[in-house]
């Protein structure tokens, strides 16, 4: 038997994280034991073992101080059903209130965030997510969630018209039960603005909380979610949240009469064939699916700034879906930005969650391959990293971690023809498209063309000093959903969309997208104007 910890807490002492479906709290049929990501690190044998339950935390050889994190109830298909039909059952209660105190939720849920982000940080960390990401997180929903923006997001649900006999005006009505399948990669935060958006608008809510990290998804539900919807006398069957598999989440809300929208997020493939299922059962799906957004950088542009945005597609290793993927480089640029690029992306090095420093995050082992192969000589070279690496950095072909690789192609035609520049790469990779130098603008054109001809679209931008070309950007280009001019390309903005795209990254439906009103349908109302001053 391998040697005993005897400083971590026992399996007695392990926190537990139910399933709460209907107000009540649910053990379900299993549990999902959550090791420690510096364990995975460290040992991915041993972390393998005790989330098996093939060894208890007591067992575990290891110096992290607490290696098995906690227990999360894992249920099945039929209480998936149960939680849209209580949701079905709260929902009306929480939308015959009046919209003021629907939106009150958003600054009400901010303020429990600003007591408990110190737990929920640790918990975010605890299960792998880089504490500089986790507070750039915490940071943006902080932001998206004061009352200021939560009162403009109200303003945008009733639009008042004078009409030549009368008085009309336009409402969004909730759709009913919204239910989210968060990603496995950012639960914690997506969770949160589908859940948030979803209450305000009038909805009830179900939440399939991944298997991959489902400990801060909970807590964030059960101890800041549910108490702020209580504080404002919402009903606590309105939200319920579950651990389970994905295949039958997804096929009990679709079995469901009473699951009205779909909110899904994750790989384009799937995503697609769901939103066709979705219209075969008459519920509609919201997808947010795979990104491979581009960066165009002009002659003129600041490489100083340009370089620290290029670098936000290395954040936890390139697996966020709003990372730039690629860049559209003016030939003129690319010496000064490579000089100030470089040598930004080398500090960008493996190491522990809970370092200050660290974005980078392990990287599967299905995305591991380098692109030297698809970068031959004559038409391109790899820059700078394609390695494996260890925790500390140096070189290991069994490494969990890859190096930060930028490749330069030369040449539009030839770019668009690799499989890095075409599909979502899902890892440290930036590949540096170059133009062949020609008239300025027939090479912005062929540059803006560059940017359109993309399958996917969730954010573009473009980086000059020239408002000529900053307005012949946002004219012409028409893929994605949100255009960045001079700013970081992963921040969001109160005010604006937060979610949505064009292509395989939304569907055929895809747009700019409020989640406060993508899950409600539009509604026009006529009324007499006697009856409107009639007190």
């Amino acid at each position: 038997m391998a040697d005993t910890n005897p400083r971590v807490r026992t399996e007695n002492q392990v926190p537990e994280y139910l399933a709460r479906i209907g107000g009540e709290d649910r053990r379900g049929r299993e549990w999902r034991r959550v090791a420690a990501a510096r364990l995975w690190i460290d040992a991915p044998e041993t972390a393998t073992k005790l989330e098996r339950g093939e060894l208890t935390a007591e067992e575990t050889p290891s110096a992290v101080s607490e290696p098995l994190l906690g227990k999360c109830a894992v249920v099945g298909y039929e209480d998936m059903r149960a939680a849209a039909r209580s949701a079905a059952t709260a929902a009306p209660s929480w939308v015959r209130r009046d919209r003021e105190t629907c939106f009150l939720l958003g600054p009400t849920f901010r303020a429990r965030l600003i007591h408990a982000r110190q737990r929920l940080r640790r918990l975010l960390i605890s299960e792998g997510c880089p504490g500089r990401i986790a507070d750039w997180q915490l940071n943006t929903l902080t932001r998206l969630f004061d009352a200021e923006s939560c009162s403009f997001y109200r303003e945008l649900g009733r639009t008042e018209i004078a009409l030549e006999s009368g008085h009309g005006f336009l409402q969004y009505q909730p759709d009913g039960v919204v239910c989210v399948d968060p990603p496995a990669n950012a639960p914690c935060f997506s969770t949160t603005m589908a859940v948030l958006y979803s209450l305000m608008a009038g909805n009830g809510v179900v939440v399939r909380i991944p298997r991959s990290a489902p400990l801060s998804t909970t807590l964030l539900l059960r101890e800041i979610v549910v108490p702020a919807l209580r504080e404002l006398g919402g009903p606590d069957e309105l939200v319920n949240f579950c651990c389970a598999s994905p295949g039958e989440a997804l096929r009990a809300w679709l079995d469901e009469p009473c699951v009205n929208d779909i909110f899904y997020q994750g790989g384009s493939e799937k995503g697609l064939r769901l939103q066709a299922e979705c219209l075969k059962r008459g519920k509609k799906a919201l997808l947010e699916l795979s990104g491979n957004d581009t960066v165009l950088v002009w002659h003129d542009a600041d490489v100083e700034r340009v370089a620290d945005t290029l670098c936000e597609a290395f954040w936890a290793s390139g697996q966020l879906c709003i990372a730039p993927n690629k860049a559209v480089v003016h030939p003129r640029a690319l010496p000064s930005l490579t000089r100030a690029l470089i040598p930004r992306m080398r500090r960008m090095r493996p190491g522990y969650p809970e370092d200050e420093e660290t974005v980078l995050t392990p990287v599967p082992a299905e995305h591991s391959r380098t692109d030297r192969a698809e970068a031959p000589e004559e038409d391109g070279e790899v820059l700078v990293g394609g390695e494996r690496l260890d925790v500390t950095g140096a070189p290991d072909p069994h490494g969990t971690f890859l190096e930060p690789t930028i490749t330069r192609v030369n040449g539009l035609d030839r770019a668009s023809c690799l499989s890095t520049v075409r599909e979502e790469t899902f890892r440290p990779l930036l590949v540096l498209a170059i133009p062949h130098d020609n008239d300025e603008a027939e090479m912005l054109e062929e540059m803006i063309g560059f940017v359109n001809d993309n399958s996917y679209g969730l954010r573009n931008s473009v980086w000059t000093r020239s408002r000529s070309v900053a307005e012949r950007f946002v004219r012409g280009v028409h893929n994605g959903a949100l255009i960045k001019v001079n700013r970081s390309h992963i921040n969001f903005t109160p005010f604006l969309p937060t979610h949505g795209g064009t292509g395989l990254s939304c569907g055929v439906y895809g747009e700019a997208h409020y989640l406060v009103l993508k899950t409600c349908h539009l509604q026009a109302v006529e009324m007499d104007e006697e009856l409107r001053t009639h007190t």
